[in-house]
């Protein structure tokens, strides 16, 4: 039978024969592992309410469990050891990270131990029990990843080397069962499904999944060449209009079709058809011949018509968290919508609406029903207004938390945020940019000084936690007003609890793409190292370049450090915060974070700080000693390796240095631009959130 008639024997199969689903919804890697996403819960609840047979799983926190799970353990140490055997000195940076990645897998059953205490309970009542418990995911993930040929996991961020340089290298590495990961953790998922569906569904929200999301298309299309592979997402329904060429050549082997923008009425539609592709079911993408064909878009739906989030399917006790932090929206689009720099609002058609309040109120009582769900994120652009003033009426106040962003506006009163903190919001994140009033109008933003301080003023005062996103090198902007942020940061660090800053990025979509002359940028340049990507390069007319914003950021970090501002709690994810603060209040958590962080770790054993190895390298038997605790692997020689090994498990570093005084240099920090010995030259690692980087 040929594939097409295949395919419409099996879409018209009912829904119901043999369990048979309409639509398998998967969401790949990578994303946070602590809380469920949006999409696909929207989605289903959606369809089914229009009469679908819709199932959705999580492959993401699965992926997360089986990368650092015990069956993996023997390979990555196996990895590792062959790369320490056969890298050179000239390589002796990559060799030091392996050797630390070792170590930290001598450890596992430990750590693994304390990643487990994420997942439900009451870990959160401790905050240093907490706080180890973060570290040990991260570690654990920085070591799988140094074993990984290629991928670099880590908790919100996925690097996957120079796959995506070009198709070829991309297309090849889809199919290396070698270097990537992804099959074999897809093939064992698909073998949990009993019977194919009509469709299967990925969705694709952030650039981080394109990768691992094309991956399980080709094993979809592998395992099932019969059942047609829609992908949906807000990511592909921009590359499919930005890089169609390169998009083109996905079709067949990862996917047959790209939902574009909201997918409740589209895939209605889709599931509706029996030959989409002749009826041009809207708002899809797909080959026919050598062209790629867009149909035409619906109009978007309506906030009131869509139904509270469906989380069935979910396991939500598989997050890495206490407790289940909900997302949910109460708007699609930004009221705003003008930001030059922001790209949001075409996902939604840029169409604003908003939920009435008191279906947003129902949807809290009714996941809190259904999950018993106590926390809430608030995944919107920018809560309006509007809503500060009526879900305080609406909601039940002293009874759940909940976490959200804003826009600065003069309208805000004390009254407002006393009235959020009532009802549960703990924190509030807020797009600052920059406090250059005339980069704040030229970005179209548009807030003053005044407004600024006076928001954060309002919101500290209530007990609301605010977090600002800051960055440099909006076009035109001068050194003095990158200044001008840096001291507005600094000098509110009492009103203004953390932040978070980086430089300008042009994309894809966004006002200042679509007019670039009109924000002072003289060229914008597509990129030629990089296909799938959703940025360009550019040059401005005046002000700061991307090297200038660099240094600007650079010389803020110093700044931060030397003023000892926002230097706590950088480990916190967003979920977790606000588990955290409803647990011990903003006052009491910042108090805690400071007792937490500023201690000295206590003194360890040392035959549980040290770690000892026998390499046989191309230059001959090497002797190294890994040091855990200061994130440094001595070279060493084969008497303080010995030492090493036969330790006391009660002894301790000064017992070691007193037998031993030439491990000094394994135990002690080195001194920042310290000459390293021929005999004992040791590597500093410093840990950056996905990976190891050597300093």
């Amino acid at each position: 039978m040929l594939a097409a008639e295949t395919e419409t024997v099996l879409r018209d199969m009912p829904s119901t024969s043999k369990g048979r689903f309409d639509l398998h919804l998967i969401f790949p890697p990578q994303w946070s592992p602590f809380q469920p996403f949006l999409s696909t819960p929207s989605l289903k609840a959606y369809l089914q309410d229009h009469g679908h047979n819709i199932h959705q799983d999580d492959w993401n926190v699965g992926f997360y469990r089986w990368f650092l799970g015990p069956e993996r353990l023997p390979q990555a140490k196996a990895r590792l050891r062959k790369y320490t055997e056969n890298l050179t000195d000239e390589n002796s940076i990559y060799r030091a990270k392996c050797l630390f990645a070792l170590a930290v897998l001598d450890d596992y059953e430990r750590l693994h131990a304390l990643v487990e205490t994420l997942r439900g309970g009451t870990a959160a009542d401790e905050l240093d029990a907490f706080k180890e418990a973060v570290d040990a995911i991260r570690s654990l993930l920085s070591a799988f990843s140094v074993a990984e040929p290629v991928l670099e996991v880590g908790t919100n961020s996925l690097s996957h080397g120079d796959i995506l340089n070009s198709m070829d290298d991309l297309i090849a590495f889809l199919s290396d069962r070698r270097a990537n990961p992804f099959i074999e953790f897809f093939e064992a998922q698909l073998a949990t499904v009993a019977v194919p569906p009509r469709y299967f569904g990925i969705s694709i929200i952030g650039t981080e999944q394109i990768v691992a999301g094309l991956t399980l298309g080709r094993v979809l299309k592998e395992a099932y060449p019969d059942v047609p592979v829609l992908i949906g997402g807000s990511v592909f329904s921009r590359l499919v209009e930005k890089e169609k060429d390169f998009v083109s050549r996905l079709f067949g082997g990862c996917m047959d079709y790209v939902c574009r923008f909201e997918g409740e009425q589209p895939i209605d539609a889709f599931l509706s058809s029996d030959d989409p592709r002749r009826d041009r079911t809207p708002n899809l993408a797909f080959m026919e011949g050598d062209e790629v064909v867009l149909t035409p878009l619906c109009d978007p739906l309506g906030m009131d018509i869509i139904p509270t989030p469906d989380f069935s399917d979910l396991n939500l006790e598989d997050y890495l968290s206490p407790q289940v932090v909900l997302p949910l929206l109460t708007t699609r689009g930004c009221y705003w919508g003008k930001c030059a720099f922001c790209y949001h609002g075409m996902i939604y058609q840029d169409r604003y609406r908003m939920r009435p309040p008191e279906m947003v109120a129902n949807d809290v009582e009714t996941l809190n029903q259904r999950h018993g769900a106590l926390h809430f994120a608030f995944n919107d652009e920018a809560i309006p207004p509007k809503l500060f003033r009526l879900l305080p009426q609406v909601v039940t106040k002293h009874k759940y938390f909940f976490t959200a962003l804003y826009k600065f506006e003069k309208v805000f009163t004390p009254q407002h945020y006393q009235g959020m903190y009532d009802i549960g919001f703990r924190s509030l994140y807020i797009g600052l940019e920059t406090a250059s009033e005339r980069v704040q109008k030229h970005m179209l933003k548009n807030n003053k000084q005044k407004t600024m301080v006076d928001n954060l003023q309002f919101g500290h005062d209530a007990g609301i936690w605010n977090h600002t996103f800051n960055f440099f090198g909006f076009p035109t902007e001068t050194e003095e007003e990158a200044e001008e942020t840096i001291q507005f940061l600094l000098n509110h660090s009492d009103i203004l609890h953390s932040e978070g800053t980086g430089t300008f990025v042009f994309e894809h979509n966004a006002p200042i793409h679509n007019s670039p002359e009109r924000f002072g940028v003289k060229s914008v340049r597509s990129k030629t190292d990089t296909v799938l990507d959703l940025f360009y390069e550019y040059e401005p007319e005046t002000g700061l370049d991307a090297e200038g914003a660099k240094a600007a950021l650079d010389r803020y970090t110093e700044l931060k450090k030397e003023r000892g501002v926002y230097q706590y709690g950088s480990w916190i994810e967003r979920e977790h915060l606000l588990l955290l603060l409803s647990r011990y209040g903003r006052d009491e958590l910042k108090r805690r974070l400071v007792e937490v962080e500023s201690v000295k770790a206590p003194e360890r054993p040392a035959k549980e700080l040290l770690r000892g190895y026998e390499i046989d390298t191309p230059e001959g038997r090497r002797y190294f000693i890994v040091n855990r605790q200061l994130s440094q692997v001595c070279i060493t020689n084969e008497d303080a390796f010995r030492v090493v090994q036969w330790l006391d498990p009660k002894a301790t570093v000064a017992d070691l240095i007193r037998i031993f005084p030439a491990l000094t240099a394994a135990v002690e920090p080195v001194p920042a631009g310290s000459p390293a010995t021929v005999t004992h030259e040791t590597v500093s690692i410093a840990h950056t959130e996905s990976a190891m980087a050597v300093t």
